[in-house]
């Protein structure tokens, strides 16, 4: 439901404004929605959740993505929250973003990731060896968010049944469009944060909260406060990102059965399996991340202001018109460039073990699964938030 739109500020030249909220967009295509958005022009202005800008061409998505001058991550939600309990380093601005970076980068190195494939592998494998038994499976509850978050949750050392509690706060926290109710989640996972921080500075164990604990920035330990902000940064994309992508990869899949014999055939090579991998991550970005204006900056004729909101949605920048047909699959695309894990210093430190997780589930479901479809009784659900989403996909097996 649309929040109450605001006044227009005077600095935004009426012709830009849309009367269309990102918590609100009609049915449709989760990542194509967004183009409801553009204009001839490569911004508008959404007067709902406070007010906010939204770039709608591949050149402004890129150029403001990388432009950390005018461009600060010390905001990334809309609408506006506070900034006692930013996330780290996600929403640390350069040069000293670096140094939190490397805090966690070697959760996620190729060495790490290549440590983990063997037992995702064999997570993959008996999950799906369960499903195959089965007529039919909802593959969003059923599969595409236990697989990643077990990942992620075996990782970080907590408890696997707090699958279902930690994504729902996850979830409240980045599809709500109500501050109080982000608000509610955000103070909640505190709570769960801190009771796991507290457990490990007592009891230190081989895990990713542990290590957290552990970290230093530059000659002292992490205040209790960056440990929590830390772990939040780490649940809120490893909770949501890959499960949402596995969604949207076997929906379509699902539709496209000569597409689905063409990856199985190439399975075993490599360069093709890069190809679709890459193809994949261009057509279903996830992540439409924000940003604050930190000084006044004039693009396009259009001057922004300081302390304005902006939307970077992956959409104008992955299925760029110049492509040639964009929201097509073409694993033979020769260019799948796209900025689905970001771009610039703040790209997802996860993009390795995003892509090896996909990796091995398409390897294993459509080796183990050869037979998939829709249930055509029940529609697959999709929705276009601050993150696109697959909510539900009935599948028929076998």
């Amino acid at each position: 439901m649309a929040t109450t739109p605001t006044t227009v500020p005077a600095h935004v030249p009426p012709e830009l404004v849309v009367d269309l909220d990102i918590y609100d967009f009609p049915p449709g295509d989760a990542q194509t929605n967004w183009s409801l958005f553009e204009r001839d022009r490569p911004l508008s202005w959404s007067p709902y959740n406070g007010g906010h800008w939204i770039a709608t061409t591949a050149d402004a998505v890129f150029r403001f993505y990388r432009d950390v001058e005018h461009f600060s991550s010390r905001q990334i939600v809309i609408p506006k929250i506070g900034e006692d309990d930013r996330m780290i380093p996600i929403q640390i601005d350069p040069p000293v973003h670096a140094d939190y970076r490397r805090n966690i980068i070697g959760l996620f190195d190729q060495s790490a990731v290549e440590a983990m494939s063997r037992d995702v592998r064999t997570l993959c494998v008996s999950m799906i060896e369960e499903i195959r038994q089965q007529p039919e499976i909802e593959f969003v509850q059923g599969f595409a968010f236990q697989f990643p978050l077990t990942v992620f949750l075996r990782m970080m050392g907590l408890p696997l049944e707090d699958r279902r509690y930690l994504r729902s706060l996850v979830e409240r926290f980045s599809d709500s469009p109500d501050l109080a109710e982000k608000m509610a989640a955000h103070a909640e996972l505190h709570v769960y944060i801190d009771k796991a921080i507290e457990d490990r500075i007592a009891h230190p164990r081989d895990d990713a909260v542990t290590m957290v604990t552990r970290s230093r920035i530059g000659d002292r330990p992490y205040t209790r406060q960056e440990m929590r902000a830390t772990i939040q940064l780490l649940m809120a994309a490893g909770l949501d990102t890959v499960a949402n992508l596995l969604g949207f990869i076997t929906h379509y899949l699902a539709t496209n059965p000569s597409q689905a014999d063409h990856v199985r055939a190439n399975l075993d090579n490599d360069v093709v399996m890069h190809r679709v991998i890459q193809e994949f991550l261009r057509r279903f970005p996830i992540v439409n991340s924000s940003r604050i204006l930190a000084k006044d900056y004039v693009y396009d004729g259009v001057t922004l202001l300081a302390g304005d909101m902006i939307i970077l949605p992956a959409t104008p920048f992955n299925l760029d018109e110049a492509r040639g047909e964009p929201e097509h699959v073409d694993f033979d695309r020769k260019s799948a460039r796209h900025i689905t894990f970001g771009s610039g210093p703040h790209s997802c430190a996860g993009a390795l073990l995003a892509r090896e997780e996909i990796q091995i589930f398409l390897g294993e479901w459509l080796t183990r699964i050869p037979v998939f479809r829709i249930d055509p009784a029940r529609p697959p659900k999709m929705r276009a938030l601050p993150l696109n989403a697959m909510s539900e996909l009935w599948l028929k097996l076998g």
